[in-house]
């Protein structure tokens, strides 16, 4: 379900040097995933730093796999990143601009770090991508453009 209007649903901006990361790990024939690293501040959601997943990917589905969670989070208690863990993002090379089941299960389960995770869908053969986020007693839903700011 896409509403217009979605006021409860907060702000998310992203770095170029983000996106650009994730355009580089996305630019294969076969689907990519990694954990998007920021923070959450008074005017909304930062993305500031990305993990690619790993190797555990194939032509039409990707997993993160546990043990790199775990690296991740351990290196953010260790300082070697800066944040917490604030989504995900992973390709959908040429087959578009959408989440499936699985990628809606997926998401559920980074929900447990934060109702503020976001989950980023990129197709590199498009050249697009889309956010998703949890809108309280709506559902998980694309964030519309005018909540995204590229910094």
């Amino acid at each position: 379900m896409i509403r217009e209007k979605a006021e409860s649903l907060f702000d998310i901006n992203i770095t170029s040097l983000v996106l650009d990361r994730i355009g580089a790990d996305v630019r294969r024939p076969y689907e990519r995933i990694g954990v998007l690293i920021g923070v959450l501040l008074d005017d909304g959601l930062w993305v500031n730093d990305v993990v690619p997943g790993g190797n555990e990917d194939s032509e039409t589905s990707c997993v993160l796999p546990p043990a790199k969670l775990a690296r991740i989070a351990d290196d953010i208690v260790k300082g070697k990143l800066q944040g917490g863990i604030v989504g995900w993002y992973h390709s959908h090379p040429g087959y578009g601009i959408f989440m499936s089941e699985t990628d809606y299960e997926t998401h559920s389960k980074l929900l447990q770090f934060s109702q503020f995770v976001v989950a980023i869908v990129v197709d590199p053969e498009l050249n697009e991508f889309g956010i998703w986020a949890l809108e309280p007693e709506v559902g998980i839903i694309p964030v519309p453009n005018g909540r995204i700011r590229i910094v």
